[in-house]
This record gives structure tokens, sequence and C-alpha cells, in this order.
């Protein structure tokens, strides 16, 4: 397993592997960059985990994050670091990559663009397939879209949005139909969706929800 290690909280994170029961702990990435939530890429030697540039903010009203992040590439034998995008996003609230290892799904915010979804083949760092951004019924604007896992067919893909219902916004899981751009909506709860999962085989996701019960 792969977690991410800080001495006290607001410190800058190492990228520790271990054994699935915990022993044989190894620090992999030293803390002296702000490293976070790390990948393991299926069928090689490498794990992918995002770095960030800032911990900031760009409004009076909004308190600090994580910006001005980038994905990296970490070699599981020697700890080799190579950066995979130079583009410094805004955020970047997930990463996941196929099952069969070769492509790593993005969901980012820039500006003026919003949330969107980015598809880069696994071996060429660096070069985005495809950047995309999915119609959703009711979506905030600009579009909340993150959570993003390609399912195993290849040509489609779960993700989590935002749409306004009765003037509040509430969270769902979409797939979307990637050659068509078609969504459909899985799921039809209330208040925040904090976190998705999706099983290597497509068959199943776990969810995490934050409910808000409205009168």
């Amino acid at each position: 397993m792969a977690f991410m290690f800080a001495q006290e909280r607001g410190a800058r994170s190492a990228l520790i592997l271990a054994n699935a029961d915990g022993t044989s702990q190894r620090t992999l990435v030293s803390s002296v960059e702000d490293n976070f939530q790390p990948v393991f890429v299926p069928h090689s030697k490498r794990i992918l985990f995002l770095r960030s540039g800032a911990f900031e903010h760009y409004s009076p009203l909004a308190a600090n994050h994580r910006h001005k992040i980038d994905l990296f590439s970490a070699d599981l034998a020697t700890g080799a670091v190579v950066q995979i995008t130079q583009q410094k996003f805004y955020e970047c609230s997930h990463v996941t990559v196929s099952s069969d290892g070769k492509k790593i799904i993005m969901s980012v915010e820039t500006y003026p663009e919003g949330s969107h979804l980015l598809i880069l083949p696994a071996v060429e760092a660096g070069n985005t397939t495809q950047s995309l951004q999915p119609a959703v019924r009711n979506a905030s604007s600009p579009p909340l879209i993150y959570n993003a896992s390609l399912l195993p067919d290849g040509g489609s893909m779960i993700f989590s949005a935002a749409a306004q219902t009765t003037g509040n916004f509430d969270y769902n899981v979409y797939r979307l139909d990637i050659a068509s751009g078609a969504t459909e909506q899985l799921t039809t709860g209330s208040g925040l969706l904090d976190g998705l999962s999706v099983s290597t085989d497509g068959t199943k996701a776990v969810l995490l929800r934050r409910r808000v019960f409205r009168p």
C-alpha cells in the first residue's frame, strides 16, 4: 500500500510504501515538496502522485488551499521521480488509472473553463489525448465535475457532478459515453458527495456522501 505521511498538521507529506499489513514501511518520496494522493499504475512498477506548488488563496473571502498542482510519477524500486504534467492546475481533485494501466484520468479545474476531465497516456508524459467537460442537466456554472474513473470497456467513464435542484446543488454520479458525449445520471441523492471509487472490473462503486436533510 501507499500513503502520504506528515510529521504534524499542515506540514508537507512524504510518500510511504508498506506491505498490506502495515509492515516494512519505507519512504519512497521525501517531504521536501508538498506531495499528496498516491495512485498505483497497474501492470507497472510506478506510482503516481500530485504535487502542489503553492498553498494560498486567490480571494480575500477564501481560505488557503493547494494550488499550482501537477502530476508526478515515482519508480517503486528506486524512487526516481518524473514530472508528467507542467500545467500548474488551479486544482486537481482526483487521479485514477485505467484497469489496463494505459490511461490516466485527472479531474482538474482551470480558469476560465472550470472543472473538466483530462485523459493522458500513461506511457507518454505530458501528452493530453482528450479534454472532456460532460454536459449535465442543471449543472453549476462553471460546472463542477470530478472523481472521474474510466470503465474497463475504454469507451465510458463514471464521474461526479453538481446539479441544481429546488435552489440547492446536489452531487450525484453520472456515466459518460466518451464517443457520443451522452451522459446518464446513475444516482439521485441529495447533499455533498466527497468520494467515488469504482472497482477494477467496473461492476461496483463506493460513494462517500455527506447527507443534507432539507425541510
